[in-house]
């Protein structure tokens, strides 16, 4: 089976990574005893191209695309590659072909319309520091006494 190994500069957050694959390496490979096709470990030729790879896609397992996430290196020269497969790359026709209404987002683009008890709608800060001439505490032991008040409604 052949394998692509490509370096990877993209967060594994960005959907469409073809602008930040570099370094392709074509290698056969053949499936490392057990498999699934979500987490693949490949058994390989060692070839010390590879070690420096973070990124590959099998074309033939219906071109899916991995995070390499290990590496082992068995006796006889051979490597086991082990690979978690990147759901966002593999699939981003379908995520980009998506209509949905997006409740949160990013940025100053914020619709204020939208009910989201998650995003702060004002808050203000106000501190006020009042010196009493004597101690409203009819206290004689010596200690200080901080009052402080949360919440509460703002006229503004």
């Amino acid at each position: 089976m052949n394998v692509l190994f490509y370096t990877c500069s993209a967060d594994p957050r960005v959907v469409d990574k073809t602008s930040y694959l570099s370094g392709e390496v074509l290698k056969t490979c053949e499936v490392y005893q057990q498999t699934g096709v979500m987490h693949p470990s490949l058994l390989i030729n060692y070839d010390s191209s590879i070690v420096n790879k973070n990124y590959f896609k099998i074309p033939e397992w219906g071109n899916r695309f991995y995070h390499l996430v290990g590496i082992e290196v068995t006796p006889g020269q051979r490597m086991i590659v082990s690979g978690s497969e990147d759901v966002l790359y593999t699939n981003k026709d379908d995520i980009y072909a998506l209509n949905a209404y997006v409740k949160r987002t990013e940025g100053n683009n914020v619709n204020k319309f939208i009910v989201d008890n998650k995003m702060p709608i004002q808050s203000n800060r106000q501190c006020e520091t009042i010196k009493f001439n004597t101690s409203p505490f009819i206290y004689s032991s010596g200690y200080n006494f901080v009052l402080t008040v949360s919440g509460g409604v703002s006229s503004q």
